[in-house]
């Protein structure tokens, strides 16, 4: 099965709005990064993170970025050169198997990968492997998104949900994630949660974007069951989304959660 991340590497972040850049500008400041810094970004897709940390850390520092996607990694090397950058190396890399020193980092940093470092193998013990002691850890992660609720239930009329022994794993809330934070043993957890709103020009642009990230692999599942499937689906989803049309356009609530701690 192909990676999602590598079908969508070359446009993703790069189609509709700019949402990805705003966070991962976000998570950079909330990080409190300093000049000189080394810098561990974990899930880097298209830098939106990755740049914003270069900046911060200067000429002095240096920043590793890591994608489990080998051409979301390629195109943003391309990029890394288009922009002259010194200080920036990006790695294909695993984040259950960080191929690092131990007590390495200053700063691990994470975009909207947190389910994925939960409930990997090695959760969070490899971050604080390679962390420094009195580094710290961010996160950026996805809050309740009462606002695409009616997308997860027009999915669920096309592909079914397996019932029964899955376990719901919660990471969408402040609680939730202090509670994970506590567990994997990280000190002076700071989080907060911030309500962004994403405005599309037009429905178009809305699923264009769609196409262009981890819907994706959704969008294409429900296609293969044949073009009648996939041409009601389309039709539900643009009724769907006529109920945020508003004078500026398609407009959703997006919140945010921001998470840090530290290693002592």
């Amino acid at each position: 099965m192909k990676n999602i991340w590598d079908v969508v590497a070359s446009s993703f972040g790069k189609v509709g709005p700019t949402y990805w850049n705003d966070f991962g500008q976000y998570l950079v400041e909330f990080s409190n990064i300093k000049s000189g810094s080394e810098v561990l970004d974990i899930g880097i897709g298209r830098g939106s993170s990755l740049f914003p940390t270069a900046t911060k850390v200067g000429v002095t520092g240096h920043v590793v970025g890591i994608d489990n996607s080998q051409v979301m990694v390629s195109e943003t090397q391309k990029e890394i050169f288009e922009k002259k950058l010194s200080n920036v190396e990006v790695l294909h890399m695993n984040a259950d198997f960080l191929e690092f020193n131990n007590e390495k980092f200053d700063n691990v940093i994470n975009g909207f990968g947190f389910g994925y470092i939960y409930l990997g193998k090695n959760g969070f013990k490899e971050i604080m492997r390679v962390l420094k002691p009195g580094g710290k850890a961010s996160f950026s992660i996805w809050g309740v998104q009462e606002d695409q609720k009616w997308f997860s239930n027009i999915i669920e009329k096309y592909i079914k949900s397996e019932k029964g022994n899955n376990i719901n794993y919660k990471f969408d809330t402040i609680d939730d994630v202090m509670k994970i934070l506590k567990e994997a043993r990280f000190k002076n957890i700071e989080i907060e949660e911030v309500n962004t709103s994403i405005v599309y020009n037009s429905k178009d642009e809305w699923w264009n974007e769609m196409n262009n990230n981890a819907v994706r692999g959704i969008i294409d599942c429900i296609e293969k069951m044949g073009e009648g499937i996939f041409a009601e689906f389309k039709k539900d989803v643009f009724e769907g989304l006529s109920k945020y049309k508003t004078t500026e356009g398609f407009s959703f609530n997006m919140p945010v959660i921001y998470a840090s701690g530290m290693k002592l």
